[in-house]
């Protein structure tokens, strides 16, 4: 799993040294994030320390980190592990941002600058050349910027900022949205329409086209869920 040097699905940079529990935070947070420990996972300080050549203390301080957000929990007797990703909990998240990247979208087609809206194509351009070269890690790392900058096109700063605060937590879910079959297509396509109406400053049709995107991600997700028991929390 370690690696000396690693590119974060978050920026086009390198980690810092995993001396740091914020970089060994990081590391273990894409990789949950990304799949390589999967909800349930114990995650041992020794071998952790050892993998990544640090000591324990930036590791326990990591798992704090990464506790706050959701990621990992303290079991007593067992030691930290990976959440585990519970139905409820997706249903709750996906429909809150549904909702709320509806309101950006509809915003986006009233306030957006040519500019703003240049860049929504850009990334969706670049986002297509990643899923030629089936980079999944790169290709999500671009549609979180995607959805960052139509937050911030909506000309609403509190309503881009509640947005970035909640897609941390919604990360696991999108990342394993978009690994099913199918779904980076039908996202592109999407992406592609809303850039379409947002340019036309149709803020329904915007509205409507950027909610149903989020929903038909929450019920692929939830699909997949109901098929795959073992790696999932019913409640």
């Amino acid at each position: 799993m370690a690696r000396s040097k690693k590119e974060t699905i978050f920026a086009n940079k390198f980690l810092p040294p995993h001396s740091t529990a914020e970089g060994v935070s990081r590391y273990l947070e894409e990789a949950i994030i990304c799949g390589d420990l999967k909800p349930g996972s114990r995650l041992i300080e020794r071998d952790l320390a050892e993998t990544l050549g640090v000591s324990r203390i930036p590791i326990r301080e990591a798992f704090r980190i990464l506790e706050i957000g959701g990621l990992v929990k303290t079991v007593p007797r067992r030691g930290a592990q990976v959440t585990a990703i519970h139905r409820q909990e997706v249903e709750d998240i996906f429909t809150i941002r549904a909702n709320l990247i509806g309101l950006a979208a509809k915003l986006a087609a009233r306030n957006a600058a040519e500019k703003d809206i240049l860049r929504l194509s850009q990334i969706t351009q670049d986002m297509v050349e990643k899923a030629k070269s089936k980079n999944l890690r790169s290709y999500f790392r671009l549609n979180v910027k995607f959805h960052a900058l139509l937050g911030q096109a909506s000309g609403n700063n509190h309503l881009a900022t509640i947005l970035e605060n909640l897609g941390k937590q919604t990360f696991r879910f999108r990342y394993l949205s978009l690994s099913l079959p199918g779904r980076i297509q039908q996202t592109l396509k999407n992406h592609r329409r809303l850039i379409g109406v947002i340019r036309a400053r149709k803020e329904g049709e915007a509205e409507k086209i950027a909610r149903g995107n989020i929903e038909e991600a929450k019920e692929i997700l939830l699909q997949y869920i109901s098929a795959h028991p073992e790696f999932f929390h019913p409640g």
